[in-house]
């Protein structure tokens, strides 16, 4: 089969849930989009749709078909938008979704970095600790922490934040630095607490997997900035991701304790809506988030102290995830 053109006409037409929406969209009658998907039914010899004057639905031929058409016309896509980033200068505006956390410590430090190499995109940042609505909000894209939910959305693993315990020389020098997991019982904990009231468990990773441990915290705070801020004072112990403590660790403001455990952490993600192709700038921003993430998770390495001359992005890699 080589009509292309059917088959996507096809699926926007299923993503519209009308002849006449996706005749809207592609600039077509909705009897020259209803012809394009009868063309496509007799070339295949199956019936791919249901139509009524009220309704339009998949018959389950035309659901596998589906399926398996908009994974290839992705690829397709991908591999257009890859040669074009190849061979274009990222201009515009780039509207992106953060959380407030991952933003101020690991993202805007290194802003100036992204504008030396970048600089005709105009970059828009949307921070909230909120998952965003990327097409209520217009936003190109986001970069999501941990499992996401959303199936209607794109996405591509970009790192991990893994984490590190660590505590104030002072509180050290005060109480001592546990060794184990059973140690952190006697010592005192600072821990996040989400918005729903439920403390962050801490994550370690185990030969039989990831191990998660609740923790009776000295003291509960429910802003990731302010936990640090407490930790750095000399008043506990907590785990954070390496990323979001990398300034402070690197000027000696905290020390790693436990260094023989190790937590892989949650998965950070950037998505972005499946209809909107990548353009030359959104690609330009995942490969630096990538490259940023894969930097400050390094020991040792601060995100504002890094150097300002940072090495050309690694080649693109094909799509690794859907959400």
């Amino acid at each position: 089969m080589e009509d292309f053109s059917a088959i996507s006409t096809f699926v926007r037409v299923v993503e519209a849930k009308s002849f006449a929406a996706a005749a809207s969209q592609l600039g077509m009658t909705p009897s020259g989009v209803s012809r394009a998907v009868s063309r496509l039914e007799s070339q295949l010899g199956a019936r791919l749709l249901f139509r009524s004057t009220r309704s339009l639905r998949l018959t389950d031929d035309g659901a596998s078909f589906h399926a398996r058409c908009k994974e290839i016309l992705a690829d397709l896509a991908e591999a257009t938008e890859a040669l074009n980033f190849a061979n274009s200068k990222p201009t515009g505006k780039l509207r992106v979704g953060i959380s407030l956390s991952v933003g101020r410590a690991a993202v805007i430090p290194r802003l100036t970095e992204f504008e030396q190499r970048y600089p005709d995109i105009r970059l828009e940042l949307s921070m909230s600790d909120s998952p965003a609505d990327l097409n209520g909000e217009g936003l190109d894209c986001a970069i999501r922490v941990g499992e996401l939910e959303d199936s209607s959305l794109i996405a591509r693993k970009i790192g991990y934040l893994s984490n590190v315990v660590c505590a104030s020389p002072e509180y050290l020098r005060k109480y001592g630095a546990p060794r184990s997991i059973e140690d952190l019982k006697s010592h005192r904990c600072i821990n996040y607490v989400y918005p729903n009231g439920r403390p962050r468990q801490w994550q370690f990773d185990t030969p039989g997997g990831q191990m998660s441990v609740d923790i009776d915290a000295h003291m509960l705070i429910n802003d990731g900035e302010s936990v640090l801020q407490a930790v750095a004072a000399g008043l506990g112990i907590t785990q954070v991701p390496r990323m979001l403590a990398a300034c402070l660790l690197e000027k000696g403001m905290l020390e790693r304790v436990m260094t023989d455990t190790h937590s892989t952490g949650k998965p950070v993600w950037i998505v972005y809506p499946q209809k909107k192709h990548l353009s030359a700038r959104v690609q330009a921003f995942i490969e630096w988030v990538r490259e940023l993430f894969d930097r400050t998770n390094q020991p040792g390495q601060c995100a504002v102290d890094a150097p300002k001359t940072p090495p050309k992005p690694a080649p693109r890699k094909a799509l690794v995830e859907a959400a």
